[in-house]
């Protein structure tokens, strides 16, 4: 079956990246267009994505299970359920709290470097 362009299908068992970009922090890339990424994380308690800034894009998180500390310009904790958005240029990091927490992302536009 072929797609229409509108339409873009990620796959969990065949995501376009899937890596270990730092210890305790797995990063699969779901799905993504010109305009959207798609990312889900696992992290684990302790594990460290260290703070940083989006030149344009603007991410989105929403904390599937699990318990995370923000860190960077905004400190807080958020747990099953809660999300945030960064927009381009704020400064934002995250610690894991709970033993294992999933987070989905999204970003627009896309970050090239995650791209598989």
């Amino acid at each position: 079956m072929t797609l229409p362009e509108s339409l873009t299908v990620g796959e969990w068992d065949d995501p376009l990246r899937h890596e270990q970009p730092y210890d305790g922090i797995e990063r699969r890339v779901l799905a993504s267009d010109a305009d959207v990424m798609l990312v889900h994380y696992t992290v684990e308690a302790d594990a460290v994505f260290p703070a940083h800034e989006h030149d344009e894009t603007r991410q989105t998180v929403f904390v599937v299970d699990g318990e995370i500390e923000l860190f960077g310009e905004h400190e807080r904790t958020l747990e099953t359920g809660d999300s945030f958005i960064v927009g381009p240029g704020v400064r934002h990091g995250v610690r894991g709290v709970a033993e294992r927490t999933e987070l989905l992302d999204s970003f627009t536009p896309p970050v090239e470097a995650y791209r598989g």
